[in-house]
């Protein structure tokens, strides 16, 4: 976006200066060249702009009045708003990505009772081994068993992990009861099975 450089008189009333110090402020080019904010007259000091030119005057982070034109300043607003509905919407279009592989990959487990899919509460904190809200970089989605499940030598009960039992390294802690992600429009769905043992476990009842 172009800028023009505007001075004003070599005196400044400071209520003046610290009236418009911030934000931009509407003005108009005169057919002498000036623009008028808050009853000062300020001059545009190199380039013109043709009189009746709507602008907007501010003070830069230099220190100095500058002015642009309002036209160029609502396109390259709304260049930034396309911008970032477009990162957006790509956003949106990979979390929805992302549910239709979980639902996709998670209907193939096909268990004989009733399941769900947890997470075990690693305590990672804020370090720099977690994702920055607590959860560990490490942390994998496993199969959470609602019901008892027996089959051959495997047994579980409800509440178990199905790659490990309570008395094993399940613990008594959870981050959540079952884990959930969220798709591009806010909606909850169940995450992708991730964790290698469980999918070992379940390898006899998944289908293709």
């Amino acid at each position: 976006m172009q800028t023009y450089p505007v001075t004003g008189p070599s005196m400044l009333d400071p209520m003046w200066f610290n009236t418009v110090r911030h934000g931009q402020h509407p003005a108009e080019v005169a057919a002498d060249g000036s623009v008028t904010v808050n009853g000062v007259a300020l001059r545009l000091c190199r380039d013109t702009l043709s009189a009746g030119t709507a602008v907007r005057v501010w003070l830069n982070g230099s220190g100095f009045f500058v002015c642009a034109t309002r036209d160029e300043i609502e396109r390259e607003a709304q260049g930034w708003h396309d911008a970032e509905a477009a990162k957006a919407e790509e956003r949106r279009q990979q979390l929805n990505a992302l549910r239709a592989d979980a639902e996709a990959f998670n209907a193939r487990i096909v268990l004989p009772v009733r399941w769900d899919v947890g997470i075990k509460d690693v305590l990672s904190g804020l370090s720099a081994t977690s994702w920055g809200d607590g959860r560990s970089k490490a942390t994998v989605e496993h199969v959470y068993l609602l019901d008892e499940l027996q089959a051959g030598r495997l047994k579980r009960q409800a509440g178990d992990f199905l790659c490990t039992s309570a008395s094993g390294t399940n613990g008594k802690r959870w981050s959540s009861v079952v884990d959930r992600g969220h798709d591009g429009d806010g909606q909850p769905f169940q995450p992708k099975v991730t964790c290698k043992a469980c999918l070992a476990q379940a390898r006899r009842w998944m289908q293709d």
